[in-house]
């Protein structure tokens, strides 16, 4: 007796289809730790934008000023444009080139202003998230 579903049936849940993928709940679950990395990588943006901010220039108050500045102008343009129930969500490829954007920006001024490896070390993740979320969502 085999416990392969007929082709052209969907496999039972957790079974694998013919082609080695997993079922549905598999992609489901994968999918939802995707959706938690993206969620603690924006938190990471605005931490790291904070922090790159309250390195930039003399003086407190204009630390102050700019490491609030950032992130709260991050906050508002990632609200407005990329958030899930945003009334102007931009659609996909265009949401996903506008976080990559605000990615590379904050990665940018993370290497100039903190360390380079910092820049490095939340862009890469950011952007193979966020890639992967815009990928599974054109499905």
């Amino acid at each position: 007796m085999t416990s392969a579903a007929p082709r052209g049936v969907p496999p039972a849940p957790g079974r694998r289809s013919h082609d080695g993928t997993s079922d549905a709940t598999g992609n489901v679950a994968v999918t939802g730790l995707l959706y938690a990395a993206a969620f603690l990588l924006e938190l990471t943006m605005l931490t790291v934008l904070a922090l790159s901010g309250a390195a930039v220039g003399d003086g407190l108050v204009v630390r102050a000023a700019v490491g609030i500045a950032l992130p709260v102008a991050a906050a508002a343009v990632w609200a407005v444009w990329m958030a899930p129930t945003s009334t102007h969500r931009l659609a996909n490829p265009g949401r996903l080139v506008a976080q990559v954007g605000l990615f590379a920006v904050t990665g940018l001024l993370a290497s100039a202003v903190l360390a380079p490896w910092v820049g490095v070390a939340f862009f890469v993740p950011a952007t193979l998230v966020f890639g992967e979320l815009a990928r599974r969502e054109k499905r």
